[in-house]
Parts: structure tokens; C-alpha cells; sequence
């Protein structure tokens, strides 16, 4: 169907538009210092569990019970540091089970809300106020928002493209100068809108209008990225990264076969696990991602990661990354680093380097273990990026790890 489209009917506006990181929020709870010390004892400091993409804030490894009329929500993650108002942070769903009525509030205004008893290792808070529903909000870098042209404040647009099309409107700026941009949302927004962590989404702010002679608002082909995990090698999607990995990045047919195999056969690398993720725009893979979960070590280890040449630049290969980040801490909790591979080509170490240190990774030495424990190839980098406070690349744990990828690659 062809729509006719007078030009004087056309409403033109100038197109400005930025993908952004979806991060879910899970109920979850912020502490003034006084009640971290009635909860877990006399000068307690919050003990950092993991790092999140807001710069300085935290995941600490203390949790609460939160307990209300009807119900109790067990091991609620505490968000550090410390702030000048403790505040329960809930997705409707959880006030059911609690049975309380919390409002639809932006973070940080808990005046005339509900409260809840807040029970810790060796202490309990008995809250007047505090439990809200957050509203959707996005954290913008400041260098993002001037060039949307965007201020602290502001409240725009937000669009998903995924499984489901939802767009969020009257959605809140708020300027960071470091950390990642990323737009949060509650877990009943994400499983209504069918996304998680780690998915993307699209600032829409003075985006082009086009009316066709009706008055109806017709839509000029949002673009937007989709990750999709390939479970099988013969799923669409999956073929067209394996082939990617033929074609443009130039890899052997072997390593086409070793996939498909891998894919087909988990079973051969019980009780490691091997997940391929793709990048997808507009229906067409511009990026793969193949990497391992190695129970043993409580590590994952990347094999491949790479975006086509004419998508790069864009940001796209730090998304894909940190989507499959928030998967393996969904799927593997117990995660404590990760392992990278770099291997040299006909020129030079691959690119990848710069991009791994960039993300956090860092080179280790090789060169103190055994060269029979090594056999994943010559000339090869391995780097390592922590994924807890806790987390150590030691000896033994690294020498496990070989153990393991000599069997499984």
C-alpha cells in the first residue's frame, strides 16, 4: 500500500535520537548510615558486592528482609553508598505480597508513603515512610544529553522495539557525569515490555513528525538494535552470525563446525556451558558474540566477539558486551570474572585489545604457567576482568581455567 504524502501537510521536525542501555531494577533498598548500623551492627560500612553503571553506586553484599502487613520480601540487595534518606524501592507487584499501597513517585520523594520493617543481621527498622514505585527515569551522560540538547530535568520519550513495541513518555533526565547512559525500569515495566537488562532502547526527543492527508502519525523507520541468543545453529539469526564469522571476519570453516557442534551437542562440554548471542538491526545480524560459562572457576571466557565493519563506531559492540554481562549475571549469579581472548593476526594483536582494557580487562602473564598447560594457540593474549569486589585470579584458579579450556576449545 503506497500512502500519498502532500508536502505541505508534512509536519518536519529536525531528527534527534540516541539508543540507550535498558537496566531493570529490582526491589531493592537504599540505607541512611544510622540505619546500615541499627541494621548490621555499631560503625558498619556497606561491603561492595559489585560495582553498577551509575558511578560510585554500588550492589552491596548485605541484604535485608523487608516485611510488611501481609507478606515479606527475603534478601532485598541494599544499593551503596549510603544516603541522607533510607527508601525501599518496589515494582507494584511486590507491594501485593507485602500488602502495602506504595505511590508511583520519583526517586527520593517518600514523603506521605507507606513504610515497612527492615530486618538485618543484627538489627531491625521500623519505617514510617519510605516504600515507593520508582518512575521510569534514564541516566544521561552529560556529554549524551548536550548533544540531544537535553537538560537535568527534561522529560522525553523513550522507545522499545524488541519482541513487543512500547514506548515510555514523560520519562525524567537526570545528568551524570560519569558511569553509563542507561534508562531503568522495574521488573513489571521490563516483563510487560519483554526486555531485560542489558537490551536497548531509543531516545526519541524532536524526532521527525510525518502526517500522512489523514492526520495519522506514520512511522519513518525508527532504527533501533535487538540482541538475540542463538540456541540452536540452524535458528536464522544464529546462521547468519556463524556465517559473519566465515565471511567478513575471516575465520576458518573449522571454527563454523566447532559452533554448530557446540550448540548441538552441549552435552560434550558438560558442565560448561557455550551461549552465542547476535546483534540485529532491522532483521540483519551486524554482531556475534560466542563465549563460555566455566562452573569450576566461577568464570566465563570469551571466544569471539566482533560487529561489521560499516556498524562500528556506533557504540553497538559496548551494548552487545554488556547485554551478555547482565546475562551471565542473571543466569550465573555466582559469577566472578571473566576471561577475554586476543589473538594476533597477519598484522597486528586484533583490536580487540584496546576494547577489552577499555571495558576493564586486563592483560595477564602467560608466560608463568607451564607451556604444556597452554595449547589455545599461538601468539594468544589472555585478559581478565573482575566481576566482584572479591573476585582474584590466582594460581590455582587460573591454572583450572587452562585445564578447562584445553578441554572444551
Amino acid at each position: 500500500m503506497t500512502i500519498d504524502i502532500e508536502p505541505k501537510k508534512v509536519d518536519f521536525k529536525r531528527e534527534n535520537q540516541w539508543l540507550v542501555r535498558v537496566g531493570v531494577s529490582r526491589a531493592h533498598v537504599h540505607l541512611m548510615q544510622e540505619h546500615v548500623e541499627a541494621l548490621f551492627g555499631q560503625g558498619h560500612e556497606l561491603n561492595v558486592l559489585r560495582e553498577l553503571g551509575q558511578s560510585g553506586e554500588f550492589a552491596a553484599k548485605e541484604t535485608v528482609n523487608v516485611v510488611g502487613p501481609k507478606g515479606v520480601l527475603q534478601q532485598v540487595r541494599i544499593i551503596g553508598p549510603a544516603r541522607v534518606k533510607t527508601q525501599v524501592e518496589l515494582a507494584r507487584t511486590d507491594t501485593f505480597v507485602l500488602g502495602i499501597d506504595a505511590p508511583l513517585r520519583d526517586s527520593g520523594q517518600v514523603e506521605g508513603s507507606p513504610g515497612a520493617v527492615l530486618i538485618g543481621a543484627k538489627g531491625v527498622v521500623v519505617l514510617e515512610q519510605g516504600c515507593i514505585i520508582a518512575k521510569s527515569h534514564v541516566h544521561l551522560l552529560t556529554k549524551d544529553a548536550e548533544r540531544l540538547e537535553l537538560a537535568n530535568g527534561d522529560r522525553i520519550n523513550i522507545l522499545i522495539k524488541g519482541d513487543k513495541t512500547v514506548c515510555y513518555h514523560d520519562v525524567k533526565v537526570r545528568l551524570v557525569e560519569h558511569g553509563l547512559t542507561e534508562f531503568h525500569i522495574d521488573t513489571d515495566e521490563a516483563n510487560a515490555a519483554f526486555v531485560d537488562t542489558g537490551d536497548l532502547a531509543l531516545i526519541k526527543h524532536k524526532e521527525i513528525v510525518i502526517k500522512d492527508n489523514f492526520g495519522n502519525i506514520i512511522d519513518v523507520n525508527t532504527d533501533n538494535i535487538k540482541f538475540v541468543q542463538g540456541k540452536a545453529p540452524h535458528d536464522p539469526y544464529a546462521q547468519e552470525g556463524i556465517t559473519l564469522l566465515r565471511t567478513v571476519f575471516e575465520y576458518p570453516d573449522s571454527v563454523q563446525q566447532d559452533i554448530e557442534a557446540k550448540l548441538l551437542y552441549p552435552d560434550r562440554i558438560d558442565p560448561n556451558k557455550y551461549y552465542l548471542y547476535t546483534a540485529v538491526e532491522r532483521d540483519k545480524v551486524i554482531g556475534i558474540a560466542c563465549f563460555y560459562w566455566m562452573p569450576r572457576t566461577k568464570m566465563a571466557y570469551f571466544e569471539h566477539l566482533g560487529i561489521t565493519p560499516e556498524s562500528q563506531n556506533r557504540g553497538i559492540g559496548s551494548f552487545l558486551f554488556y547485554k551478555i554481562i547482565s546475562f551471565l549475571e542473571k543466569n550465573h549469579p555466582e559469577i566472578e570474572g571473566i576471561l577475554f581472548e586476543v589473538r594476533t593476526n597477519k598484522e597486528h594483536l586484533d583490536d580487540r585489545k584496546q576494547f577489552f582494557l577499555n571495558v576493564g580487562a586486563i592483560p595477564v602473564d602467560t608466560t608463568f604457567y607451564p607451556s604444556h598447560q597452554i595449547k589455545l594457540g599461538e601468539e594468544l593474549l589472555l585478559m581478565f576482568k573482575p566481576e566482584t569486589a572479591d573476585a582474584r585470579l590466582n594460581t590455582a584458579t587460573m591454572e583450572l581455567a587452562l585445564q578447562t579450556l584445553n578441554k572444551i576449545l
